[in-house]
């Protein structure tokens, strides 16, 4: 069983703090017993509609019909992107650190996913390599000059729920 450990550091204005560390193997003696084990509940769940890559998600985006995952090259984290009007401002823009996602659909890991960090942006100048850290990343605007990414690590593989 693979476990994400995070190390977070505290958020101050705009932008991060946050560090994550890969993940660790822990042995069969440090697992939690079955009866110990605490149900993680989903703060909002959402279904991916369509898979694209970076250079060809515009068209999918635009569609509306719900969040779009995006294929940003390897080693880089899955990003999660829905426009502010087709709802993600109404589901991303609220999560903050610690709160739980839900997703399924194509090009993602289906699981449970714990928020690690926040970031925020200037709208139309973000670069991939302005990401948070994490193995997944939801993107909405929030405002006219600025959007928000958030930062997420699975805690549950959909396969064990």
């Amino acid at each position: 069983m693979l476990v994400a450990a995070t190390l977070v550091a505290g958020l101050s204005g705009c932008g991060t703090d946050d560090v994550s560390v890969g993940p660790t193997r822990l042995s069969d003696a440090q697992l939690p017993d079955a009866a110990s084990v605490r149900t993680v509940r989903p703060d909002v769940s959402r279904t991916t509609w369509a898979a694209m890559h970076l250079s060809t998600h515009e068209r999918a985006l635009d569609a509306c019909d719900g969040p779009v995952a995006v294929d940003i090259g390897p080693g880089r984290p899955t990003l999660v992107v829905e426009h502010d009007y087709c709802g993600g401002k109404e589901w991303i823009a609220p999560l903050r650190r610690g709160d739980v996602v839900q997703l399924d659909g194509v090009g993602v890991r289906p699981g449970l996913y714990r928020v690690t960090g926040r970031t925020m942006l200037t709208r139309g100048k973000a670069r991939v390599r302005d990401l948070p850290p994490g193995q997944l990343v939801l993107q909405t605007c929030v405002s006219p000059t600025k959007q928000v990414e958030v930062s997420a690590v699975m805690v549950q593989d959909a396969v064990a729920s």
